[in-house]
């Protein structure tokens, strides 16, 4: 059973998407467990004059903590009908170096969590299509996104979350348990594999013409 990352996209500190991510140990397949990731904030805004052999602190943690594991969950807000900034700056960093990123050759999962009743959509289709074309595995439907999440993701007995939310829970599970199979059967990696195999093809493309 995978060890997952959980990353949430929003820097607020009562955030719905952080409590979002909280609730996962309750809804996965026995034995799944997360490791939370906090530090979004520290990033800097993306630079190639940083991105040197020594990239920021904060950078290092994060592709650390990416590499680590097989999978990722990502609980993101959406701002202005787009994936917020931060998480993109995030995956800016993540993609890089570019013969080796951290964000590659993973299965990801995409959650979105908004107080609005008609958002979270366009926030999910972009981080889909930006994380897919760095070659990983996102996990595909039932598509989650929690809707009122004022309303239904509230705090539990315990002092913990919770997600009053039947239906969003069983797809969250299902969510859950086919990244799990997905991990197991290896389809990221494999993925990844195959595009390196085949990447010395493309190179002549992008090769200087000689003087």
């Amino acid at each position: 059973m995978p060890r997952v990352l959980a990353v949430s996209g929003s820097l607020r500190k009562d955030s719905y998407n952080s409590a979002l991510l909280r609730v996962l140990p309750s809804l996965a397949p026995a034995g799944m467990e997360f490791d939370f990731f906090e530090g979004l904030q520290e990033l800097p805004l993306y630079c190639e004059d940083l991105d040197t052999d020594q990239p920021p602190e904060a950078v290092v943690r994060l592709r650390t903590a990416i590499a680590e594991h097989e999978a990722v969950v990502i609980a993101t807000p959406e701002y202005l009908h787009a994936l917020p900034g931060v998480v993109k700056n995030a995956i800016d960093w993540a993609s890089r170096p570019i013969s080796a990123p951290a964000l590659c050759g993973k299965v990801v999962l995409i959650l979105v969590a908004t107080p609005g009743r008609a958002y979270g959509f366009r926030s999910l289709a972009d981080a889909a299509q930006v994380i897919s074309g760095l070659r990983n595995v996102v996990v595909p439907a039932p598509e989650v996104v929690v809707n009122s999440a004022q309303n239904v993701i509230v705090p539990d007995e315990s002092g913990g979350w919770r997600l009053d939310d039947p239906a969003a829970c069983a797809f969250i599970g299902v969510q859950l348990g086919i990244m799990a199979d997905l991990v197991e059967a290896g389809v990221a990696k494999a993925l990844e594999s195959a595009f390196r195999q085949r990447s010395a093809e493309l190179a002549r493309f992008f090769q200087r013409p000689a003087e």
